[in-house]
């Protein structure tokens, strides 16, 4: 069949055009790898938060009589058993001098009364507070060395600022899960003195860079825990509320509180949880409400790019023999909870 000059140019178009499908297809089998398709896998976790935990002064005579550094978590530690980990304010600091054990405002816990805290699985703790330096830098320095010795990760402190400001995470059951400790106080003072070895709540720029740092190691969740407010109070005063805020508005997934040591009431601010104080957990304070404290059962879930906190329960305790506390009957329960004008103990 004779081609036509018509025909030869149409089969030389069709000719280029398959050509440059074939460098396109080329290009493409070349450039960057198919992305896998998305994790669809359900992802569960589930821990406990609690308040402060003082293990000096007269909840290590509640120790040395029974015996055994375990006693104060006897009544809890079944519950702290079933979740994949547990969270706290540890406001005493370890010196290592075993002799000094503390006393008035002044706390130094032995050795020996910490490993309980990884037994109950609180692997993750802040130790941002006032009391951070009551044993001085060298008290400071070996609390920190102590807990990575025995495998309990730790924030809110560090031989310098931004050490201090370095978020920990614990990566439970698929799920990353970041923390942030944070004080009022540097030293027991009320605030006054400052150093760059216990995080302030000043420091807001601190705060986004450590926010943004966790996520960028690709935490799902951010929890700031924060000791701050004025003690004896059930509702918290501006510097918590603003820094509690600016957490949240840094991308936080809630705040944490605790110092008061009674209970202070909840705020919803944009559709995240700010707990502003969990009262005491461990703790030899007798006054009513001072033997009150609030805890949180946290249930957390994932899927995909889908991440939320499922529920919240509050779970009341009572505090015994000035040291050891009790999960809080009904009729208990119900009448702390009122005191923070929350009716329902699961929040969602």
């Amino acid at each position: 069949m004779k081609l036509t000059p018509f025909d030869r140019s149409v089969l030389v178009s069709v000719f280029i055009a398959a050509l440059s499908g074939c460098s396109l297809l080329s290009k493409n089998s070349m450039g960057t790898p198919p992305q896998p398709p998305e994790d669809k896998t359900e992802h569960r976790a589930t821990f406990i938060a609690v308040g402060d935990i003082m293990l000096s002064r007269g909840i290590n005579a509640a120790i040395m009589s029974a015996g055994d550094p375990n006693v104060v978590f006897r009544n809890t530690g079944e519950e702290f058993a079933k979740s994949d980990f547990n969270f706290a304010n540890l406001e005493s600091p370890v010196s290592g001098d075993d002799s000094r054990i503390g006393k008035g405002l002044v706390f130094n816990a032995r050795k020996a009364n910490i490993p309980p805290l990884l037994k109950n699985k609180f692997s993750i703790i802040t130790v941002a507070n006032n009391h951070s330096m009551d044993q001085g830098l060298k008290g400071l320095q070996f609390t920190r060395s102590y807990l990575d010795q025995i495998g309990i990760k730790h924030t809110g402190t560090g031989d310098n600022k931004d050490e201090a400001w370095k978020g920990e995470f614990v990566e439970i059951n698929g799920i990353k899960i970041g923390f942030i400790g944070v004080s009022y106080a540097s030293v027991n003072d009320g605030g006054v003195l400052r150093n760059d070895y216990v995080a302030r709540i000043e420091d807001t720029d601190y705060l986004q860079r450590s926010i943004a740092d966790l996520r960028k190691q690709g935490c799902d969740f951010v929890f700031v825990a924060v000791h701050a407010g004025i003690e004896y109070t059930r509702r918290p005063e501006p510097h918590q509320v603003t820094f509690a805020h600016a957490a949240i508005d840094a991308g936080a997934d809630a705040v944490i509180g605790a110092h008061p040591h009674w209970i202070q009431t909840a705020e919803k601010y944009k559709d995240k949880y700010i707990f502003y104080s969990l009262g005491n957990f461990i703790f030899d304070q007798p006054w009513p409400d001072t033997r009150e404290g609030l805890t949180l059962k946290i249930s957390l879930y994932k899927r995909g790019n889908e991440k939320r906190i499922d529920s919240i329960e509050l779970k009341p305790v009572m505090i015994e023999n000035r040291s050891t506390p009790r999960w809080a009957n009904s009729t208990e329960a119900a009448t702390i909870l009122k005191k923070i004008d929350i009716t329902d103990p699961i929040l969602k």
